[in-house]
C-alpha cells in the first residue's frame, strides 16, 4: 500500500484541464488511477473507496474529451476488488418473493432454526384476483409489526403488481447489498433441521460463491449468493417474467465466469430435498395461474434462446449499487 497525495494530483489535474493540455491531463489521470488502488488496503470499506475528486475529474476529462480510456481503465480496476465484509453468525438476509399461499410463508418461517438478521418479503399479489390476498395481507402486516423470534426485522416490498421472481430478486439483492450474503428461498420452501447452520458456517462472504440448497433441477428455489457472484455476472434477468427460464439463464451465466465458486454439498441438498418432496406449490395452487403460466412459460423460452439477451451487461452491478448508497450521517457545522 502506498501513500496517496490526493490533493497534489488534483490541482495537477486542473492545470492541465485549464492549459488545454489534455494529453497531459490524460497521463495524470491513468497515474492518479494506479495510486489510488495502490493505496487501498486488502479489504477496503465504501468509504475508503469513495473518492469524489478523482471521479468528478475522470468524468469530467471524458465529457470534454470523448476519450473514455481513463474511466475504463478505473472501472476495470475496481472490477479486481474485494471489499471490506464481515464473516455473520445468522442469516445476515433472507429474502422471499410471494403471490400467494400465506400458509407456506408460515410453514417457511416455522422451520427457521438458525437466527435471521433480515427477513425481506416481496408481495406481489398486490392487484391480483386471488382468493387468498386479504389473507397474506394480514399476515405480512403481523409480520412487520412484530417479527418472530429469532428474525430482527422484517421488511415488505409491495410493488404495484406482480414483478415476477427475477426482479422480486433483484429488488432484495440491490435493496440490501451491504449483506455479506443472502439466502434466496421459494415461499413453497421448508427447511431441513441443520441446513442453516451448515450454509452459514459454508459460505465465505469474501468469496464469489453460489451455494444451491437443493439439487438440480430445482437449484434456485433456495440458494444461497454471495455479493461478488452478482458483481461479476450481473443481476438476474427481469425480461424473464413472472416465472420460470429465469434460473437456466442465471446458471449459464455462472457457468460461464471461472471465478465463481458453486458449492453443491450432496449431503446437504439430499437431505433438503426429503423435507420438500413436492415443487411449484404457488403455481399448483391455482389452476388460473397455471392456464397463465403456460403461455408466459413460453414466451420466457423464445427469450432464453434469444441472441438479444445476451447482450444485455452485467458486470459490476453489485459494486455500483454498493458504492452509491447514501448514508444520510448528521451534518456538523
Amino acid at each position: 500500500m502506498v501513500t496517496l497525495d490526493q490533493k497534489r494530483f488534483a490541482r495537477n489535474y486542473i492545470t492541465c484541464i485549464e492549459r488545454g493540455d489534455f494529453a497531459a491531463a490524460k497521463s495524470l489521470l491513468f497515474l492518479w488511477v494506479q495510486a489510488f488502488f495502490a493505496s487501498l488496503p486488502a479489504a477496503p470499506s465504501r468509504r475508503q473507496l469513495t473518492n469524489p475528486d478523482l471521479w468528478g475529474s475522470l468524468a469530467q476529462y471524458a465529457a470534454i474529451s470523448g476519450d473514455h480510456t481513463p474511466v475504463d481503465d478505473f472501472w476495470n480496476r475496481l472490477d479486481t476488488i474485494t471489499p471490506q465484509t464481515r464473516t455473520p453468525d445468522a442469516i445476515p438476509l433472507l429474502g422471499i418473493p410471494i403471490l400467494n399461499r400465506p400458509d407456506l410463508l408460515v410453514r417457511l418461517l416455522d422451520s427457521l432454526d438458525q437466527p435471521v438478521e433480515t427477513l425481506a418479503i416481496v408481495d406481489n399479489s398486490i392487484g391480483a384476483d386471488l382468493s387468498d390476498s386479504e389473507a397474506l395481507s394480514r399476515l405480512l402486516a403481523q409480520l412487520e409489526r412484530q417479527p418472530p423470534a429469532g428474525i430482527g426485522k422484517v421488511r415488505v416490498a409491495r410493488p404495484f403488481a406482480n414483478q415476477g421472481v427475477a426482479a422480486s430478486w433483484n429488488a432484495i439483492l440491490t435493496s440490501f447489498p451491504e449483506a455479506p450474503f443472502a439466502l434466496l428461498v421459494n415461499n413453497d420452501v421448508a427447511f431441513s433441521p441443520g441446513v442453516l447452520a451448515e450454509v452459514i458456517a459454508r459460505i465465505d462472504p469474501a468469496r464469489p460463491q453460489f451455494l444451491p440448497l437443493l439439487p438440480a433441477p430445482q437449484e434456485f428455489s433456495a440458494f444461497a449468493i454471495t455479493p461478488a457472484v452478482w458483481n461479476r455476472v450481473g443481476l438476474f434477468d427481469a425480461n424473464f417474467h413472472p416465472a420460470y427460464c429465469e434460473d437456466l439463464d442465471y446458471a449459464e451465466r455462472l457457468r460461464g465466469c471461472e471465478a465463481i465458486e458453486w458449492i453443491a454439498p450432496e449431503p446437504l441438498q439430499s437431505q433438503q430435498q426429503q423435507a420438500n418432496p413436492t415443487t411449484s406449490a404457488t403455481i399448483a395452487s391455482d389452476p388460473r395461474l397455471a392456464a397463465c403460466n403456460r403461455t408466459t412459460y413460453l414466451l420466457n423460452c423464445l427469450w432464453l434462446h434469444s441472441r438479444r439477451r445476451l447482450e444485455n451487461p452485467h458486470q459490476g452491478t453489485w459494486m455500483r449499487r454498493w458504492l452509491s448508497q447514501w448514508d444520510l450521517e448528521p451534518v456538523h457545522p
